[in-house]
């Protein structure tokens, strides 16, 4: 397999955990990676504290990690 197809199919199975995951996670994620916000700005949006942001973004990703690896 080339590594363009590679990429493909890593694009696919990260959009299909994005989709598996909870609104609020999702939302966390997003608003992280896509959007370019910070944990303390996700938490004014979400009405968390910096810590709390942090640790669900780190549990959601140990989750998404998990998930790709394990498949």
């Amino acid at each position: 397999m080339d590594k363009l197809n590679q990429e493909n199919y890593l694009q696919k199975d990260i959009k299909e955990c994005l989709g598996e995951l909870r609104e609020r996670d999702r939302e966390i994620i997003l608003l992280y990676y896509w959007w370019g916000y910070n944990d303390s700005e996700i938490g004014e949006i979400l009405d968390e504290s910096q810590q709390t942001i942090n640790y669900q973004r780190n549990r959601i990703l140990k989750k998404i990690r998990d998930k790709l690896l394990y498949k």
